[in-house]
């Protein structure tokens, strides 16, 4: 299974009043090491816009368990990778580790959309390719 690890250095405008990251940011984080996943797997979004002429791959839901927390000038590792996956949706499961510690887990369920047929305004859930698929697998 691929996975890929982003470093972050803990800065200030990642924190609270009490020096403890904001919990949005981890969203980001989660986010972000989604999209460097699939950038190491050969399939940047850009590419896949043009290719497949989805929007991306939307997030239909996500959830995080914070576990302990982290501060101010802490580095922490985001690990994410592709748990599950479904017809027309993936499940990218997330780890942060702080100094080797579990401290936060997280999923998005992300689809695999291109804009409706008849109404350009709406998004349509397609079937993932399996050329898609094949990306990920080592």
């Amino acid at each position: 299974m691929l996975k890929y690890t982003l470093t972050i250095q803990i800065s200030w405008g990642h924190c609270d009043p009490a020096k403890i990251v904001f919990y949005p940011n981890y969203f980001i984080w989660f986010d972000q090491s989604a999209h460097l996943l699939f950038d190491k797997a050969g399939a940047n979004m850009g590419d896949l816009m043009k290719q497949y002429g989805v929007v991306g791959l939307p997030i239909v839901d996500a959830h995080a368990e914070f576990i302990c927390p982290s501060k101010y000038g802490d580095v922490i590792e985001v690990t994410s990778w592709i748990s599950e996956w479904r017809a027309k949706t993936m499940i990218v499961s997330h780890e942060i580790y702080n100094n080797g510690q579990l401290c936060v887990k997280g999923t998005e369920v992300r689809v695999w959309a291109k804009p409706h047929p008849s109404n350009p305004k709406r998004l349509q859930a397609q079937v993932i390719p399996d050329s898609i698929r094949a990306c990920f697998d080592l």
